[in-house]
């Protein structure tokens, strides 16, 4: 029983040392924890794709339309942060070293960071896949599927898989779908998980900044900011969005490194408080708002949205979809002001945040199968009680179902934390030890 206790339950546990870098994971805990809870509320809600203001009065004026706000209801934004938050983490210690030419651990560095990044990747998906099959073959996902077939609530129905009736059906349908899941040229959406469609992306993307990052260490730091500037605007204009929130990282990295030399050479006393001026907090008080405004971009009527109207249509000329062209750009600035301010990072270096951080990636990939084999009858359950006639009886059932729900993801997220995310890190570096020379 003691291997199913929350890690958070464990008084024993010393608590451990703040890294200083560990604002980046509580970005990541709280962007995660935010696509959860828009995968679960869009099941049964739809005005939320709606800009505010956008649609003539008609159902265009709830709070959560508002930018910023609509940000903990809409999943899409955040999985344009945790793209730039990757191209950082995986960017800072390559970059360090070859800004101090240490190139024998440059080489190091980039030899481990190759050689693991599928096993992080795939290892805990497939662990929860294997899972959702065994949940399926036993019938947990049978009501998930008639749902599926005729829905009854007023959100998204999300793609579910078909359930056959022979497990043997069951089970080779799932292995051609795991077939092409992993493979990372050619993405799709899996059925036994719609959400997942980031991780082959996640991992094609790492690859390319790695190379991006051998091709541009030995480069003078001047020259190397200016490639990747440009290699950031050839990505965007290239409508290769994805690319370039993974190449913005990389600069961000940059960025950092520059701010942590900089500040080696300030006074003591100044390196004890807060140096900005209160002029300079302002300014990157400005960029965090352009950021976010930029990120809260509708998904549904944003011509007709107010605060993004002129930028659509001046833009719309030069982009496929100016919605995540400018979110994903919303995405880098909004790391960009954080990165150039300390004190804005404060709420994301909280215990909350950083617990969050740790348990981000388990999360992630554990909520959709959550969502689909309980979340729905927890609602239906609730709605027994409080019924749905009402939009106050309705908000109810599925908040309370929402906070039912939350419980259980939080906690296996942390098991799988423990017992097969931070193995599987291990197993990768054990096998580099191994097999390397």
């Amino acid at each position: 029983m003691a291997h199913l206790k929350p890690s958070f339950l464990d008084r024993d546990k010393k608590p451990g040392k703040v890294h200083p870098t560990a604002w980046l994971d509580g970005i990541r805990g709280c962007a995660s924890f935010f696509v959860f809870v828009y995968h679960f509320q869009h099941l049964f809600h739809g005005k939320y794709l709606l800009g505010y203001g956008s649609n003539h009065g008609n159902n265009d004026h709830w709070l959560i339309q508002l930018p910023i706000i609509r940000l903990v209801f809409t999943g899409g934004p955040m999985v344009s942060v945790f793209w730039v938050l990757s191209g950082i983490s995986l960017s800072l210690k390559p970059l360090q070293l070859a800004r101090s030419q240490s190139w024998d651990k440059f080489f190091d560095t980039m030899f481990s960071s190759i050689f693991r990044r599928a096993l992080r990747l795939y290892m805990p998906v497939f662990f929860v896949q294997c899972c959702v099959i065994v949940a399926a073959c036993l019938g947990f996902y049978n009501h998930a599927y008639a749902l599926s077939q005729d829905w009854p609530f007023s959100g998204t129905n999300e793609g579910q898989f078909v359930v056959f009736e022979s497990n043997l059906d069951q089970i080779q349908d799932w292995l051609k779908t795991m077939w092409k899941f992993a493979n990372p040229f050619r993405p799709i959406r899996p059925l036994y998980d719609v959400h997942l469609w980031t991780i082959p992306l996640e991992f094609r993307n790492s690859i390319i900044l790695f190379a991006t990052l051998i091709a541009y260490a030995k480069l003078k730091p001047r020259i190397r900011i200016g490639l990747t500037a440009a290699l950031y605007t050839f990505c965007v204009l290239a409508e290769e969005g994805d690319v370039a929130l993974f190449i913005a990282g990389m600069g961000l990295a940059e960025f950092l490194l520059i701010r942590d030399e900089n500040a080696k050479f300030l006074p003591t006393a100044e390196k004890l408080h807060d140096s900005q001026s209160t002029r300079t907090k302002a300014i990157w008080v400005g960029v965090l708002y352009i950021g976010l405004h930029l990120l809260s971009w509708p998904a549904h009527k944003y011509e007709t949205s107010p605060g993004y109207i002129s930028m659509h249509y001046l833009f719309a000329p030069l982009f496929r979809s100016t919605e995540l062209t400018f979110q994903r750009m919303g995405a880098a600035i909004f790391l960009l002001a954080l990165c150039g301010s300390e004190w804005l990072r404060k709420p994301f270096q909280t215990n909350v945040a950083i617990y969050l951080g740790r348990i981000s990636f388990p999360l992630y990939i554990v909520h959709g199968p959550v969502c689909h084999m309980i979340g729905t009858l927890l609602v239906e359950f609730f709605w027994s009680f409080t019924g749905n006639d009402t939009l106050i009886r309705y908000e109810m059932g599925v908040v309370a179902s929402f906070f039912c729900c939350a419980i259980v993801v939080v906690w296996l997220a942390d098991l799988l934390m423990t017992m097969v995310d931070t193995p599987s890190v291990r197993f990768g570096r054990t096998l580099q030890t191994r097999w390397s020379r």
